[in-house]
């Protein structure tokens, strides 16, 4: 299990706290999702994941990536600002040691 820590995400003046899993070190320029170090921003209020998704500040973006010959699939979290080039830029990242081979944002059907 991993743990969780603070992540500041957005970019100023439009940035706020939540507690996200510790996964995102080297692919905050991609995502917009930034590891809380010393102090929280000015301003920055702390926001739960089902509000920011529900108010749509965030995304969840679905990554796959391989482990030996398995394929693996991750859900990341992606700030509303970086979604457009997110999914292109998460390509040739590191994730739990394995390169991201795509990254695509999951569509759910619904019948009825």
């Amino acid at each position: 299990m991993v743990a969780k820590v603070g992540h500041v995400v957005g970019v100023a003046p439009n940035q706020f706290l939540m507690v996200l899993p510790d996964e995102y070190e080297g692919l905050g320029a991609v995502t917009g999702v930034n590891k809380l170090t010393g102090d929280p921003p000015a301003g920055a209020d702390k926001i739960n994941l089902q509000a920011a998704i529900n108010s749509g500040k965030v995304f969840h973006v679905r990554i796959s990536y391989k482990v030996g010959t398995k394929r693996k699939t991750a859900k990341l979290i992606v700030d509303q600002t970086h979604i457009g080039t997110a999914l292109g830029g998460l390509t040739g990242k590191t994730f739990r040691g394995q390169t991201i081979l795509g990254a695509v944002i999951p569509s759910h059907l619904t019948f009825g």
